[in-house]
């Protein structure tokens, strides 16, 4: 199984992004001994929602820390009410994101899916800078906490 050259040809067709920019993004394979996937654009679009979703997680832990989670407890401190809404909105955005995908996988349609996958990269292009932003800001409360507790010292 081929995926690389069999994507390539969907990717003339619908004029998508290359192979490698997805990998690079979205690591598409994972796992070593595949021997088919059949639906191609479908495949790639549920590992763009896998990345995603992971991300989505990630915040909604923070922005809602369940009682026993002590690290997303500390975590939600160190973002301001203002960043917080912030990651609020970039949930939305991948949500809704994710919810386009669970739409198509109960209408499943090629074409949809090559329309899919160049919203989602270019959608992905705009998350990757917030998603850096307050995932720094979540290492600095991290680093800050540190530097306080050796200042007390």
């Amino acid at each position: 199984m081929d995926l690389k050259n069999r994507y390539e040809n969907l990717m003339k067709k619908y004029d998508l992004p290359s192979y490698e920019d997805l990998d690079n993004e979205f690591e598409l394979l994972f796992f070593q001994n595949i021997i088919e996937i059949k639906y191609v654009l479908r495949f790639i679009r549920r590992r763009i929602i896998d990345r995603i979703s992971g991300f989505i997680n990630f915040f909604q832990n923070i922005l809602n820390p369940i009682g026993g989670n002590l690290i997303a407890l500390e975590e939600s401190n160190f973002l301001t009410k203002e960043e917080k809404d912030g990651v609020i909105n970039l949930i939305k955005n991948m949500i809704a994101l994710d919810r386009e995908s669970l739409i198509l996988d109960v209408n499943q349609d090629e074409e949809k899916d090559a329309k899919f996958i160049k919203k989602a990269v270019a959608e992905w292009k705009e998350y990757k800078i917030k998603i850096s932003y307050y995932a720094n800001k979540v290492k600095e409360g991290w680093r800050k906490d540190k530097k306080e507790e050796k200042e007390e010292r």
